[in-house]
């Protein structure tokens, strides 16, 4: 996690926390190096929310129905 400098000041926007968020490209890049990629199903089913235009709520509860199997 990154830390703020104390006495330093803090960007525009930038939570006091010193968090962020990690966007998709970036996420992508991190999960490369671990070896890590999406299926062609799961990149054709994320553009589908992009298209769709599904909030972030929408999104987990489709992902849940899609791949996670029922009991």
């Amino acid at each position: 996690m990154r830390k703020l400098i104390p006495g330093r000041p803090r960007r525009a926007g930038q939570p006091e926390t010193g968090s962020f968020t990690l966007g998709r490209d970036g996420f992508a890049r991190i999960s490369a190096v671990e070896g890590i990629a999406l299926t062609p199903d799961m990149q054709a089913t994320f553009a589908g929310f992009d298209r769709d235009g599904l909030n972030a709520e929408q999104r987990r509860r489709a992902i849940l129905l899609r791949f996670i199997p029922r009991r």
